[in-house]
């Protein structure tokens, strides 16, 4: 038997000798079955070749050549210079003739694009007009232009007259002293006066805030206890026991937290933003201060919720204590009685339609810091803090 092998030569296998020779002669009438079926048809040929279109000549001058030479010193190509007059005069001929045959492109094909188009435009009207006079009018305006435009004798002539100019105003000034005098003092006057209502304005405004926020602090908060009272017996209190205060507050309020964890800090004690790095756990020896103005907050109420379940006291200082859902969680109550963006809108649910002195929860805000303010100047005198040991506690890294 003949071994399979062979059989890869092939498009099948055999089993003798006889039965691989059959097959390759097969396959060589195949091949040359196949490559008897390639044929010319050279009377399409000649016909195509008759009936190709004429291919444009392209006449192109030839493009000036500079013969590169090489630097000594320093190894780089640099051109030929040095040529002979008629070099030069061949170069010159050579650009001339560039020149032109762009020209003549330039021309031909604008004339095309007329006769194609049958319109022509405002450009290639005056490009026709001017064409005669293009050539030597050109570097000659162009000059002109430049030297225009770099003569820097010129502007420096110009500025000294300005100065001049200047100088005869300062002069006429003079003169007129007097008269400038009382236009000025007219003037001044009345600008004075202008500053004065300005002033005015902004003391009225200012006062008009300030007698806001004051008037809350007049309103009973019964049957809850006074606020400032209230927050100062609870962190007296939890300073007496070491405890640590946690703080709490979202948007603005959460602004004016901070400002009193900050100085509650100053006063000595052990105060913590929730949610920074280093905020530690909090125990039962343990007081939290959040706010929530409008009543209730998600994250007011889960983490008043969380102190309260490991055993932390929590006051909440509200401008809605009846409505808020944070209030089930709190120890304490501290009420606001201050507007807040619950009940900024009129009584229809539209916001109201005459400009508010304090917008949304300005009111609540701005109480805040006038009541944590009082709660400082008072905790400092229950807890014996000297202006001196306040100061000595602020950072010094700033």
């Amino acid at each position: 038997m003949f071994p399979k092998r062979i059989s890869r030569f092939c498009f099948r296998e055999f089993d003798s000798v006889d039965q691989l020779l059959v097959g390759v002669l097969l396959r060589n009438q195949m091949l040359s079955k196949m490559k008897g079926r390639v044929r010319w048809d050279e009377a399409n040929i000649g016909e195509i070749e008759a009936n190709k279109p004429v291919r444009q000549k392209i006449t192109e001058p030839k493009t000036p050549y500079h013969p590169m030479m090489t630097d000594d010193e320093y190894g780089s190509l640099s051109p030929m210079r040095g040529g002979t007059f008629d070099d030069c005069v061949g170069d010159a001929d050579h650009a001339e003739a560039i020149r032109t045959a762009l020209s003549d492109v330039a021309s031909s094909s604008r004339k095309s694009t007329q006769r194609s188009t049958g319109w022509t435009s405002s450009e290639d009207e005056a490009d026709a007009m001017e064409q005669d006079d293009e050539d030597s009018e050109k570097s000659k305006s162009f000059r002109e232009h430049r030297r225009a435009h770099y003569d820097e004798f010129q502007k420096v002539k110009e500025l000294r007259r300005k100065a001049s100019l200047l100088d005869d105003e300062e002069e006429d000034e003079d003169e007129n002293v007097d008269m400038d005098k009382k236009e000025k003092k007219s003037g001044s006057s009345s600008l004075t006066a202008g500053v004065k209502e300005i002033d005015i304005d902004e003391d009225e405004l200012a006062f008009q805030i300030c007698s806001h926020l004051a008037s809350i602090f007049t309103v009973p908060t019964h049957p809850y206890p006074p606020v400032l009272d209230l927050l100062v017996t609870e962190l007296s209190s939890t300073a007496a026991r070491n405890g640590r205060v946690f703080l709490y507050g979202v948007g603005r309020e959460g602004l004016m937290v901070k400002a009193l964890c900050m100085r509650l800090s100053h006063l000595g004690l052990s105060a913590h933003m929730v949610f920074d790095m280093t905020t530690p756990p909090i125990t039962a020896a343990d007081l939290l201060i959040a706010s929530a103005g409008p009543g209730g907050f998600f994250t007011v109420d889960a983490l008043c919720s969380v102190a309260r379940s490991n055993g932390g006291r929590v006051l909440l200082l509200t401008a809605q204590p009846e409505t808020g859902s944070c209030v089930k969680h709190a120890s304490v109550v501290g009420y606001v009685p201050a507007q807040t963006m619950a009940n900024d809108a009129g009584g229809d649910g539209d916001v109201m339609k005459s400009r508010p002195l304090l917008p949304m929860g300005s009111v609540y805000e701005g109480a805040l810091f006038v009541l944590f303010e009082m709660v400082v100047y008072k905790l400092g005198e229950v807890l014996g803090q000297s202006p001196e040991a306040v100061r000595a506690r602020h950072t010094n890294l700033e």
